[in-house]
């Protein structure tokens, strides 16, 4: 029985090591993509602004809005960057310091 989420995780990254490189790529692609998600859904929070206000500001659909937080949608790169910019958030690409995903406020992957 897990304990805590990290124990999970931890389990979930073992086993893709065990099925190799390509298991591992995938886990980290949809890490990334989490905590991209977890940063613009932070942002349109903390500015108390709902989804079809941050699709006012941004020229993205609320529909497509509602099925990228929900992790039913991959957005493009440039629909990432238009939300992060009508949120006022920034893109920083910093290296990891572990291999867990980030759920801060801001864009820093």
């Amino acid at each position: 029985m897990r304990n805590t989420f990290d124990e999970f995780y931890k389990e979930i990254e073992a086993e893709a090591v065990t099925e190799g490189p390509d298991a591992v790529r995938d886990l980290r692609t949809k890490e990334l993509k989490y905590a991209l998600i977890s940063s613009l859904m932070a942002g349109r929070r903390a500015l108390n602004l709902t989804q079809a206000q941050l699709a006012e500001r941004s020229g993205v659909a609320q529909t497509e809005i509602s099925r990228i937080e929900r992790g039913r949608k991959s957005p493009t790169m440039e629909t990432y960057s238009r939300l992060a910019a009508a949120l006022g958030l920034r893109l920083s690409l910093v290296k990891a310091r572990s291999s867990r995903p980030r759920h801060s406020g801001d864009l820093a992957v």
